[in-house]
């Protein structure tokens, strides 16, 4: 049995033993799904798409950062109640940038991460709104002309991530993590899962 085990290891490189063990530059590829919160138009998870890095900071730590962006659109209620024939919208697009720096644990082929930063969601907004100007005999609404307009704003706030590197190759990683982007205590938090292929540059 030892001779079996042996002969196994002598066919398996040195470098796809040590893979994740040994720190390296890595680009990644994005994916995954982004909940829009933080004041958004409509606290919905939505697809998002980007890309990242990963620096080694010697053994133990690295610098990650990723940008992503994700889109969504809220129709603003009137008196309460969405009346789609009101023509209200809010379209809003946020790219989110997430400098941190984590904990790496690395194994052979798989590690894990954990560590903060100081994120940034850039949100840009299309909204049409439609006032009212008054009410009918039955208390309805009576809607006046609609406005139109557009609005940028960037938010800072504390960024926490965790996740996953699994070495599919010597220099291909398949990469998971979840991000916390908390900003007011009473607001729902944004937050996203991303998952991604990554290369090891070496």
């Amino acid at each position: 049995m030892r001779r079996i085990v042996g002969t196994i290891a002598a066919l398996i490189p040195a470098a796809m033993l040590a893979q994740q063990r040994q720190p390296s530059f890595e680009a990644y590829g994005l994916t995954g799904a982004y909940f829009h919160g933080n004041l958004s138009a409509s606290h919905e998870w939505k697809p998002q798409v980007g890309g990242g890095v990963l620096a080694p900071l010697g053994r133990k730590w690295a610098a990650l950062f990723d940008v992503t962006t994700s889109a969504v659109e809220g129709n603003p209620s009137v008196d309460g109640f969405p009346v789609p024939e009101s023509g209200n919208f809010v379209k809003e697009r946020r790219v989110a940038l997430i400098p941190s720096v984590v904990r790496m644990w690395r194994r052979d082929r798989f590690s894990i991460y954990a560590g903060a930063g100081w994120g940034f969601e850039h949100e840009r907004q299309h909204y049409r709104v439609r006032p009212i100007i008054g009410r009918d005999a039955n208390a309805g609404a009576i809607l006046g002309e609609p406005t139109e307009g557009r609005a940028n704003r960037t938010d800072a706030m504390l960024a926490l991530r965790i996740g996953g590197l699994i070495s599919l190759t010597p220099k291909v990683t398949f990469r998971a993590g979840y991000s916390l982007l908390p900003r007011y205590i009473d607001e729902s938090a944004s937050k996203c899962f991303e998952v991604g292929i990554g290369y090891r540059f070496r």
